[in-house]
């Protein structure tokens, strides 16, 4: 399509757009298009998570909006899923990639999965078409690997016979709809003028907040800028909370009231970091700095920090319980959480892993993990420790309660009904700052992460 024609096209909403991945950004997103009108092919790998969202049972909780979204374009023909790579790209105008990236054993990205999709549309791609990566790929990747594949496969020129560009997800667990939808302006950068145009249109007609227009490979580096500037704050609250802990100040109090002034804004301390993003970004900018031969010294070091960070929990576990006079190897532990983040689903890279099985190698007489948002079965997928979903149930007789996430269900309110459950004197390690008085309880001894 020529400019007066996609022009047209987006304005009378007479596009399809083909969504590759149906996980927890690709759902979001197909609703977003959906309610600005246009038709939707959902397209995945799991033939089982294409029954499911094809029969109504859409696989994510926590996004509001999206089971509605979806529910609502099956009901009115403009939405369906599909395992069928051919008839996705055959029906779509647009065709938007989002699959999650990460490390391989060596640390490097695994782009296979994304190489094979890419192998895989181009064996349909036709003129006209436009390929959107939100995927989060390292910086150079659309100019270099995605367009080298997408042409050799199909013999098409990118940007002249179709369009080809980055548009980053910037999106909340939990308010991923409106992220897209309401919250920020949508970053776009083609490969060349032509396709950024072509972007910029499309997102234009479901971001109110417009689009700000960039180079792909600008846009792929505002991705890895942003998530390796979380890693690296999160680092220095980190390093401030460890300094704290020596000088027996509380480093919460501290970080809440710098950030009083309108130029700081430090994170928060915790166990660690985890998700798709921050534990994984830094790695991509170390990578691409180092093939150009730049040392990315502070990238590493936030890195090395937030990955020392589950050590550091369990000699706070021992400190605690030096503090009581018991003995780790003769107690009960429970560990309160297993997402890395409160109330989201999502486990991956997650510190709690890390500090479970450093917690096992200690041998305490019986360690607990505790999650609501997780059953049985799907623990004993992720690690080995014995599993308890009921709050109370895991705390009963308990030695020492571990905060991992910071859960609704573990606020303090909460919380105060397993006191009198715990071994006295007990230990409360609170990582997440749940707890906000920093006063010993009556019974037990209460320590965090910098305080």
């Amino acid at each position: 399509m020529d400019h007066n024609q996609s022009s047209s096209a987006i304005k009378e909403r007479s596009l399809t757009i083909s969504v590759f991945g149906q996980g927890k950004m690709g759902l979001p997103i197909d609703v977003v298009f959906l309610e600005a009108g246009y038709n939707v092919i959902g397209v995945d790998t799991n033939s089982k998570i294409v029954d499911r969202i094809n029969s109504g049972d859409i696989p994510i909780i926590g996004e509001p909006g999206v089971k509605e979204g979806l529910t609502k374009g099956m009901t009115g023909k403009k939405y369906y899923c599909t395992l069928s790579v051919e008839e996705a790209v055959k029906s779509s105008d647009i065709i938007l990639i989002i699959i999650p990236i990460m490390l391989d054993e060596n640390k490097n990205p695994d782009l296979e999965p994304l190489l094979l999709t890419l192998k895989n549309i181009g064996e349909y791609l036709e003129k006209g078409h436009t390929i959107i990566i939100e995927c989060t790929v390292p910086i150079t990747t659309t100019n270099g690997i995605i367009k080298e594949t997408l042409e050799k496969v199909s013999g098409l020129k990118a940007g002249e016979d179709f369009g080809l560009g980055f548009s980053p997800e910037r999106t909340f667990s939990g308010r991923a709809i409106a992220d897209i939808r309401d919250n920020y302006p949508k970053i776009v950068g083609g490969i060349n003028s032509k396709s950024t145009e072509k972007l910029s249109m499309i997102y234009n007609s479901i971001a109110h907040k417009g689009v700000i227009e960039l180079t792909a490979t600008e846009a792929e580096a505002v991705k890895i800028f942003k998530g390796v500037y979380g890693d690296v704050n999160i680092a220095l609250a980190n390093e401030f909370a460890i300094i704290s802990e020596k000088l027996n100040i509380d480093v919460s109090k501290i970080i809440k009231a710098s950030n009083s002034e309108p130029f700081s804004h430090i994170h928060r301390q915790g166990p660690g970091v985890g998700g798709h993003c921050i534990p994984v970004y830094p790695q991509f900018l170390i990578n691409i700095a180092e093939s150009r031969n730049v040392n990315a010294l502070l990238t590493k070091t936030g890195r090395k920090i937030n990955l020392s960070m589950p050590e550091h929990v369990i000699k706070r576990i021992i400190y605690g319980f030096e503090k009581v006079g018991k003995h780790l190897d003769k107690s009960k532990i429970t560990l309160l959480g297993l997402a890395y983040r409160g109330d989201v689903k999502e486990h991956r890279y997650s510190p709690s892993i890390d500090i479970t099985n450093l917690l096992k190698n200690c041998n305490p007489r019986e360690l607990v993990l505790s999650d609501p948002l997780y059953t049985a079965e799907e623990v004993a997928e992720i690690v080995d420790v014995e599993f308890e979903q009921d709050l109370l149930i895991a705390s009963l007789k308990a030695d020492c309660l571990v905060i991992l996430t910071d859960h609704k269900e573990y606020k303090e309110s909460e919380l105060s009904k397993v006191l009198d459950s715990l071994n006295k004197p007990f230990i409360i390690v609170d990582t997440k700052d749940i707890i906000q008085s920093t006063r010993d309880l009556e019974d037990g001894f209460l320590i965090g992460i910098g305080r």
